[in-house]
């Protein structure tokens, strides 16, 4: 599906790759159409963008390999417009080529050094007259001097399935092709109470206190007792579900589709939540059977068994929104 994007779609696509890559850039940018001086996508490495390191993103979106000498052509532009000034020199290079490159650039891109040489010896023959329209780019001492400057390890190439392949693409599968992200996993209850749950935990114990007369001081004697210890438990599991099926869906689906999936499961027991209950625990007890049964849209909502969207509730009294006491 990635090979058969239009080109212009297909610089979209990996904008929105480079969206997910919260943990390598500050922040991206599309170059769309003429005047793009040899830049399709550029990673900022830094809030600087441009005056500090980036990497630029070229897209070839072709119905066949990217040849040597068009390979040769776009990395003349970046050069030249380097040595123009218009930009600093990437901090890596990255061909998008859907259908992969040519053997004899996967050599050049194997062998860096040699890489280098055959684009200062090609130079005058396969780029100059390619860069500019109706107009020759000599290799000028300002030009070989930002060749010979630049790190030619820092090229790499992509082809659709190492692009696919790439955990951060997860997500833009999942928006773009509607690719199924699969089940989360289980979460591990911790033997120790985490600081993650302690909130909702306290307003547990005063739900149990009020029920016993205030003997549930802290979560040990709650785990002890005959009448709540199993209910505690099944909080924390139930909890815990949740935290992990967030944590697999937030890296696997665009944002947007864990943000509706909670609001849907807020909406579906707020009401029961507002009702008027004899008591703390009775509350706690019908949102969690409403929530059970709540079928949230799209793919989130078919991973999504009882405990985690009775987990879910869990962390809406973490923030506040859904208190089991206040």
């Amino acid at each position: 599906m990635i090979r058969t994007l239009p080109a212009d779609r297909l610089e979209d696509f990996v904008n929105d790759w480079l969206a997910q890559r919260y943990k390598d850039y500050h922040s991206h940018e599309l170059w769309r159409g003429s005047g793009d001086m040899g830049r399709d996508v550029t990673g900022y490495v830094t809030g600087k963008r441009m005056e500090g390191p980036w990497d630029n993103f070229q897209c070839k979106q072709l119905n066949r390999s990217l040849s040597e000498k068009s390979a040769f052509i776009e990395l003349g532009k970046i050069f030249m417009h380097s040595a123009d000034g218009a930009y600093s020199l990437p901090r890596s290079y990255f061909f998008v080529a859907p259908l992969g490159v040519a053997r004899s650039v996967q050599q050049f891109l194997a062998h860096p050094e040699r890489l280098r040489q055959a684009f200062l010896d090609k130079w005058d023959s396969d780029i100059a007259d390619k860069l500019v329209d109706k107009k020759t780019i000599p290799l000028s001492p300002n030009i070989e001097a930002k060749i010979n400057a630049f790190d030619f390890t820092k090229i790499h190439w992509l082809d659709s399935t190492r692009l696919a392949n790439d955990a951060a693409c997860k997500p833009v599968l999942v928006k773009w092709f509607n690719e199924d992200p699969g089940p989360s996993p289980r979460g591990v209850v911790p033997a120790e109470i985490q600081e993650n749950e302690s909130a909702y935990i306290s307003q547990l114990l005063k739900l149990y206190s009020e029920i016993d007369s205030g003997i549930y001081p802290d979560v040990a004697a709650a785990l002890a007792s005959v009448e709540f210890g199993t209910h505690l438990r099944d909080q924390r599991t139930r909890f815990f579900d949740s935290v992990a099926f967030d944590r697999f869906y937030r890296d696997s689906t665009p944002t947007e589709y864990l943000n509706t999936f909670k609001d849907e499961i807020y909406h579906g027991v707020v009401e029961i939540h507002r009702d008027k209950h004899q008591d703390g625990l009775t509350k706690l007890s019908q949102v969690m059977k409403q929530a059970a049964v709540i079928q949230p849209s799209g793919v989130l909502g078919k991973y999504a068994g009882p405990q985690v969207k009775q987990g879910t509730c869990h962390q809406f009294a973490n923030e506040g929104r859904l208190p089991w006491h206040r």
